[in-house]
């Protein structure tokens, strides 16, 4: 029964789980162990939990935590853990006593007297001799794995010095059974992982310690440890082969430091090339590793081309990429573990592969292939490096490296055809590790094709094999998630249905549709390397490659035909291992899979080698009539609607990418037009019942058309027919979805690495809408006869401008949801003004406006329908930005038509709702109004800005801090470190939060006011400036006047130097007098004062602060200087006695400087150019920045 002791110790224990998970636990095979982990031996073992499997109360905890506590801080601790170890019956007690012990090893084991240090030491070796031997009840694996930590920590202290003869006592224990052998090992793997292996971040002394540790080793035991690792991996092989394996795989952990002769010998290899055809996996894969660790191992190129020569594993490697080829074949019948399909059994059945086993085989081959190469590549730079710096060879070096050059050459000659052997398996296990491999091996064919030398005998071959290889590795796994296809989403883009099926396909579920979306990416994730495979070698050799996509193309095209048997398999080809793993035999037509029953895989992957042989393709290639490439896709785009399974979601996305692609080719090929638009505007296109391929084509098809432009001119009302219902169902359905599960397009396309990410359904942005751009493009053109143009433009815009009309009171009564729900007014109103937009886009300004105003009028009726969206839902940001966006579009597309709608879309926006958010989108969409209409807009601007400025600094508030350091992010990390140190609660910091997120909004206000402010003065519109109200100019210039001086950011300093100058060129003539009473004092006290101390302000203080001083290094400064440099010369020439006597007089005084670098800078203001005048205020600062540096390391080294 347990006593008060061990009964703290269960409870403390109690929140785990319980009796089951410690018998799991011990049940780990002694093989778990791996390197670089912290394997399960650092963590307590799970605890009982008390009656009724309930886990003791909080309250109990504690107490037992305390009673705990002070056992731990008794002196008779040491006493107590190794009398209660032996005592006890409960493996958590156990653990308890082993664990406290290593943590008190590790804390005081060097402070603890000689009797104190023999009592844990004698503990630890009477486990390890009673405890791990016995038969009858040994320790668990948790257990054991806990003591030989103990023991390591001990030896960590003690070797060499103390305990000098551990290692070979551990040694010769190693013979005397496989506990103890078992625990050799386990000893040996806790050496390498708390001492010696780097793989672990340490400490500079720990990473002298490892050092010390392995020079002991090698000076003194290793051979007798190899010995040992030999003798009990060889008594254990049969009997035993799992304790064998875990005893090799310690060796193997210290193969890359030890000496190689050690294990490279004529003991040890033919012991590991016996293991490796050992019934056991787990045995073979030990062995496997044993060997990688061998080849792997640094040494000179000479050494390590004699060592694979000596190893002589290189004469097996056609059998092992033979058994390679025979476990591909087995795991294709078997379900293909490895090969990334979905629902893969956890472990492989009785005369299935193993998977992790064929992954170390595949391992080995391209450790052994890219070690000799690399020292190939290694001799051969030496002889390269000696003849370019025209140093002599003797006779002898020189036969050295060309036996040792010939040598790597006959091995890398027999492992390349080995490794692409095992490459064409298509086993993604297989296959995947291999791939660095032939990288560098295409990289070495190139490099030597590019010095003009000639290829190595069979290249031509291992490249079709390389290519081989691309295809099936790249290949959609058989049987995987993405197999079905999905009936229920609905009719393209339209689709809003939550039925249960379409046509007799059933409807995916969620968790269906979230594997096959696991399995595309991880399989596009796959691609990435295996495609620049494909692309370099297609640099190498293109019209082999070309030949082998035709071949592949041409077989899918085949299976599609009527009478085909359709396996879906693709030809072998005549490269090395052949494809012998390429394809099974076709079944049951499956859902989403035409022509023939063929499977969708192999079209998908012809044609995807199609669209990736488009990158870098030579010219002519891509010319019709001569170019082979050009040719393909011809024939692709005439036989796309045979294509075998081409309706399938993968095939469709992969057959409209290449479409797009080869764009170029379409527009020299006239006649190639019609199928391919037959393709976008039909089922398989935007058509498609699957969300993610209607929206990605409805992107595609946009860029389509506009490269197209001009050749579909003849078939533009046709395709506008065809796109009417689209365009209608984009307008008036919200995207697809599942009722709250998963739903929408999700990025599918081939752009750049992972394509453009389509938005989600939630978003803003429907990118469905790209119809839209795509029938404006088509219909904006200024060939078309024009009523058929202005006809076909109403008959788009009229029901928009309606969805509009009809929902802005729905719309409205909806009010400032934080969220626009799909389907609802809000959301119609949204998707008809970005449909008016995305229509726009298709109109150029001189046609809307002068060759064919009627086309600008027709948009103008859809923006008086627009202008009442602000007025009737002021608090709504989305339809306020959205209809910003659409005012933004339509200045573009209108210029002056949209002039006469301006005032009222400015009141509403300007409106009291308007928070500071949405006053930025109108400054914003002001500052561009002025750069476009500039002087035209000159009304209007005198009677937007007094109502502007008072909204700005109404926001703003009085209390404002126009430095900007408030909004800076330096400030805000500030104030946040201070609440993460303090812990607040939730509702705390989330006003913190709101306030700092207030804080940049008013940042951003305030750089918008000064852009718009500078977009005035710079567009001849600083006269609206003095049209306004006194205090409408005084509030704007005293913001520029504190921006100037005090902001933080440099470049918005920059803005309002900039502004102040313009208005002292423009306010203050030379010799005459000034426009605006009081302004020459004002820029004299600013631009000459202010502004100058702010350079120098602060200028010794600490920089990196918020506020702090400028960093005259930085470009963003330097660009400042020269402002306020070519503004101090302005202001001189405008104001000249009154500017010198200012700055003289109060502002240098001021500024902190020494007399004579005031003078200087006077001097320079006065006499100097600007360009000088801005180097001596940078020099200034850096000064000042260097002096005060120096005065923080003095104060720190005071300290």
């Amino acid at each position: 029964m347990a006593d008060d002791v061990e009964k703290a110790i269960l409870i403390t224990f109690g929140a785990g789980g319980g009796d089951q998970a410690l018998k799991a636990r011990a049940a780990r095979p002694a093989g778990a162990a791996r390197r670089g982990q912290r394997r399960q031996r650092r963590a307590p073992p799970p605890g009982r939990r008390g009656r009724r499997g309930r886990p003791p109360r909080r309250g109990a905890q504690e107490r037992a935590g305390a009673y705990i506590a002070s056992i731990k801080a008794s002196p008779e601790l040491w006493k107590l853990c190794a009398e209660r170890f032996s005592s006890t019956a409960y493996p958590e007690v156990k653990f308890w006593c082993l664990q406290t012990l290593h943590e008190g090893v590790c804390a005081c084991y060097t402070q603890l007297d000689e009797g104190t240090r023999q009592l844990v030491k004698g503990a630890l070796l009477t486990w390890l001799q009673r405890d791990c031997t016995s038969e009858g009840a040994p320790l668990p694996p948790f257990l054991r794995n806990k003591l030989a930590q103990a023991i390591v920590a001990v030896v960590k202290r003690e070797y060499p010095a103390q305990w000098p003869s551990f290692f070979r006592e551990l040694c010769a224990a190693a013979g005397s059974g496989p506990g103890l052998a078992d625990m050799f090992a386990r000893i040996m793997v806790a050496v390498d992982e708390d001492v010696i292996s780097l793989d672990i971040p340490r400490s500079g002394e720990e990473t002298k310690l490892s050092m010390h540790l392995k020079d002991s080793m090698r000076e003194q035991c290793i051979g007798e440890v190899a010995g040992a690792w030999y003798s009990v991996t060889q008594a254990y092989k049969g009997s035993r082969p799992e304790l064998a394996a875990f005893v090799l795989g310690s060796c193997a952990r210290y193969v890359h430091w030890m000496d190689i002769g050690l294990v490279a010998n004529d003991r040890f290899i033919p012991l590991l090339a016996e293991l490796m055809d050992h019934p056991s996996p787990a045995l073979r894969g030990a062995a496997t590793d044993m060997l990688a660790e061998v080849v792997s191992k640094r040494m000179e190129p000479t050494a390590k081309i004699a060592l694979v020569e000596q190893l002589k594993v290189v004469e097996s490697c056609e059998r092992l990429s033979a058994n390679l080829i025979a476990a591909a074949g087995a795991a294709s019948k078997a379900g293909a573990p490895g090969a990334g399909a979905a629902g893969a059994p956890a472990g492989p059945k009785r005369g299935e592969p193993d998977e992790e086993l064929l992954a170390k085989y595949a391992k080995l081959l391209a450790t052994l292939a890219g070690e000799v190469m690399d020292a190939l590549k290694r001799v051969e730079n030496v002889v390269i490096s000696f003849n370019v710096t025209g140093l002599g060879v003797d006779d002898e070096a020189a036969r050295d490296a060309t036996h040792a050059a010939q040598a790597a050459n006959r091995l890398l000659a027999s492992l390349t055809a080995a490794v692409l052997t095992a490459f064409c398996s298509g086993l993604e296990t297989i296959a995947m590790p291999l791939v660095p491999f032939i990288g560098a091996y295409v990289a070495r064919l190139r490099a030597l094709a590019k010095r003009g030398q000639a290829l190595p005998a069979g290249a031509q071959m291992h490249l079709a094999a390389v290519l081989e290889g691309v295809a099936a590795a790249a290949r959609y796994p058989d049987g995987g998630a993405n197999e079905a296809e999905d009936g229920g989403a609905g009719p393209g883009l339209g689709g809003g249905g939550s039925g249960g099926s379409r046509g007799g396909r059933p409807r995916l579920s969620d968790a269906d549709l979230l594997a096959a979306r696991e399995e595309q990416w991880e399989v596009e994730e796959r691609r990435r390397e295996l495609l620049v495979l494909l692309k370099n070698a297609a640099k190498l050799a293109f019209p082999d490659a070309l030949n082998f996509v035709a071949s592949r193309l041409q077989a899918a095209l085949a299976a599609g035909e009527p009478g085909s048997a359709g396996g879906g398999a693709a030809p072998g080809g005549g490269s090395a291992g052949g494809g012998a793993a390429n394809g099974a035999a076709a079944g049951a037509p499956r859902a989403g899979c035409g022509g023939g029953g063929a499977r969708f895989q192999e079209a998908e992957i012809a044609v995807t080698l199609l669209y990736e042989l488009g990158e870098g393709a030579p010219e002519d290639a891509l010319k019709p009539g001569r170019g082979g490439l050009a040719q393909l896709v011809l024939l692709l785009v005439g036989r796309a609607g045979g294509l075998p399974a081409g309706g399938h979601r993968l095939v469709a996305l992969a057959v409209l990418e290449t479409c797009v692609r080869y764009v170029r080719v379409l527009q020299q090929e006239q006649s190639a037009i019609p199928p391919v638009l037959a393709l976008f505007l039909g089922p398989r296109g935007l058509g498609h019942p699957s969300p993610d391929v209607a929206t990605r084509a409805a992107y595609l098809l946009s860029r389509l058309v506009k490269t197209l432009r001009a050749n579909l001119r003849p078939l533009a009302a046709e395709v506008l027919c065809e796109l009417q219902p689209h365009l209608l169902a984009v307008a008036t359905r919200p995207p697809p979805g599942r009722d709250g599960g998963l739903g929408g397009a999700v990025g599918t396309g081939r752009d750049g690495a992972a394509g453009k990410t389509l938005a989600p359904v939630t978003s803003l942005v429907d990118d469905r809408l790209y119809v839209f751009e795509s029938a404006g493009l088509l219909l904006g053109q200024e060939e078309l006869p024009a009523e058929q143009q202005l006809a076909a433009l109403g008959s788009l815009l009229a029901p928009l401008t309606a969805q509009i009309e009809t929902n802005l009171g729905a719309a409205a009564a909806e009010g400032a949801c934080a969220a626009v729900a799909p389907g609802g007014a809000a959301w119609a109103v949204l998707q008809a003004m970005e449909a008016i937009a995305r229509l726009s886009k298709g109109f150029k300004a001189e046609l809307c406006t002068r060759s064919r105003p009627q086309l600008g009028a027709a948009f103008l009726r859809c923006l008086e329908a627009a202008l009442a969206v602000p007025k009737a839902a002021p608090g709504s940001k989305q339809l306020r930005a959205r209809f910003i966006a659409l005012l933004h579009r339509l200045v573009e597309s209108l210029l002056s038509g949209v002039l006469p709608y301006l005032p009222a879309a400015l009141e509403a926006l300007l409106a009291r709702e308007a928070d500071v958010g949405d006053v930025t989108d109108v400054l914003t969409l002001l500052v561009q109004l002025v750069t476009r209409f500039k002087a035209d807009l000159a009304k209007l601007v005198d009677a937007a800005l007094p109502i502007a400025v008072a909204r700005v600094h109404g926001l703003l508030g009085a209390d404002w801090d126009w430095s900007g350091r408030l909004a800076s992010p330096a400030a805000m990390s500030a104030a946040q470190q201070p609440q993460a140190q303090q812990a607040q609660a939730q509702q705390a910091q989330t006003q913190v939060a709101a306030t700092l997120e207030d804080a940049r909004e008013k940042g951003e206000l305030q750089r918008s006011y000064y852009s718009l402010l500078h977009c005035l003065v710079h567009q001849g519109l600083a006269g609206s400036l003095v049209a306004s109200e006194r205090a409408v100019l005084d509030s704007a210039l005293t913001a520029l006047a504190a921006g100037a001086a005090t902001h933080v950011d440099p470049g918005v300093r920059k803005i309002c130097v900039q502004v102040l100058a313009r208005l002292v060129s423009e306010w203050c003539p030379a010799g005459g007098e000034e426009l605006v009473p009081g302004f020459r004092a004002f820029a004299v006290q600013q631009l000459g004062g202010q502004v100058v101390l702010g350079l120098f302000r602060g200028a010794g203080a600490r920089a990196g602060r918020p506020g702090g001083p400028l960093d005259a290094r930085d470009a963003a400064t330097v660009a400042l200087l020269g402002e306020v440099a070519a503004s101090l010369r302005l202001l001189h020439e405008r104001a000249r006695d009154e500017a010198a006597a200012h700055l003289c007089g109060r502002a240098l005084p001021e500024s902190g400087l020494p007399g004579e670098l005031q003078q200087q800078l006077a001097y320079h203001v006065r006499e100097s150019e600007a360009k000088q005048l801005r180097d001596f205020m940078r020099e200034l600062l850096l000064s000042a920045a260097a002096a005060a540096a120096a005065a923080a390391q003095q104060a720190a080294a005071g300290k």
